[in-house]
């Protein structure tokens, strides 16, 4: 894969194989008719939320890579806060990253110059994944409480380039958390250093009162870059409420082009995976 083409024209080349989302009743209808008919199966779980530390196995189609990540139960009984520890939708949007990685899968995906933001980090896995699987810029975000645990995951799982690899990237990646509060200006903060090329996101929607102020950070983070190339964002969600979900759907689509991502007949019944990019960039579907 060319390391010059950007993220999200590698996500357009494949974009046909995606589900184009335009109406977020129907969507929310046909997801939750294979939600509902998936009752007799049982939720994929793929995390504990009473360890302090766990051991999370991410597979790639290639080969799995191994994190141990620290959590913190007792910030989970917090007003607002579940970020203290992992949850399964994390696990599954790392595994969709590494399966599709040169790195662990079969290299549909070249992020080695790509630089990411990700929003509502909690434990950070889903960006500690990426940092693992190449990305060359990594910030993870989220409210100053959960900055003691997130600072300390980067520490446990960032990774020291070889010889050969420096040679290939000519710079070392960069891997750091930060606080950034939802809504808040991104005028000369460390997460706008660089162009963002890709924004990703995971299990943030848990009630309808924050689906305006994620959605309204999107479009400001997506407009942060100013040279005219479109940044790609990836969210993954659970399924819970489907009125929750209908609402988000609806205020992504008033500012987004909305994708979704199939990932397993397994998985599709309890969680769902979109790419987006702003509807102000006119895209050609060839790449």
């Amino acid at each position: 894969m060319n390391a010059e083409k950007t993220i999200f024209k590698q996500i357009l080349s494949e974009i046909e194989e995606y589900i184009s989302i335009t109406d977020a009743e129907e969507e929310v209808c046909d997801l939750y008719s294979v939600y509902y008919s998936s009752g007799d199966k049982k939720r994929p779980s793929m995390v504990d939320s009473k360890l302090t530390e766990i051991e999370v196995e991410i597979k790639g189609s290639k080969r799995a890579l191994n994190l141990s990540i620290i959590q913190n139960p007792n910030i989970n009984g917090e007003l607002g806060q579940t970020g203290g520890v992992l949850w399964s939708s994390s696990v599954i949007m790392s595994e969709v990253f590494a399966q599709r990685s040169s790195v662990a899968g079969d290299g549909r995906w070249d992020i080695s110059q790509t630089n990411v933001v990700e929003l509502g980090s909690g434990c950070g896995l889903v960006g500690l994944v990426l940092h693992q699987l190449g990305a060359r810029r990594v910030v993870l975000t989220d409210q100053l409480r959960m900055m003691k645990v997130l600072n300390k995951n980067v520490e446990k799982c960032r990774i020291t380039p070889n010889k050969k690899q420096k040679k290939i990237a000519a710079v070392d990646p960069v891997l750091f958390a930060t606080e950034y509060l939802w809504g808040k200006p991104l005028e000369d903060m460390a997460i706008t250093k660089e162009p963002i090329d890709m924004v990703v996101v995971s299990d943030c929607v848990y009630h309808e009162g924050i689906v305006p102020l994620l959605v309204k950070t999107l479009v400001d983070v997506c407009r942060s870059r100013t040279d005219g190339v479109p940044t790609a964002v990836v969210i993954g969600q659970e399924l819970r409420s489907d009125l929750v979900h209908q609402a988000f759907v609806e205020a992504l689509l008033s500012s987004f082009v909305v994708y979704r991502v199939p990932v397993s007949k397994k998985i599709d019944g309890f969680y769902t995976l979109y790419v987006a990019w702003l509807k102000e960039h006119t895209v050609d579907k060839q790449g």
